[in-house]
């Protein structure tokens, strides 16, 4: 099972989205997952396979994580666009 974090800035609006868009393509890759959504203050208390997310909280939750914890972080130019989702998810499920 893979364990999904959806990240911005306030825990509501955006990450909600990008929790409905990454929940399809989940589903349409035939994953078994789990998936949340949190404002950038709040990740760090969340254990995680993968965080998505924009750039700018990308780069806040980058600045003082470790390597390892920096590596699962996936920054999306469009928050909600399944293809973009998918591509870049693809490599973290080994599918």
């Amino acid at each position: 099972m893979i364990k999904v974090l959806c990240v911005c800035g306030c825990g509501l609006g955006s990450s909600f989205a990008i929790e409905m868009s990454a929940k399809t393509v989940l589903k349409k890759l035939g994953v078994d997952f789990t998936i949340d959504h949190t404002d950038v203050s709040g990740a760090s208390a969340f254990d995680y396979d993968v965080i998505l997310t924009q750039k700018t909280f990308a780069d806040v939750l980058s600045s003082d994580a470790t390597e390892t914890q920096t590596s699962k972080i996936i920054s999306l130019n469009k928050l909600t666009d399944k293809k973009e989702i998918e591509e870049k998810l693809t490599p973290f499920l080994n599918i």
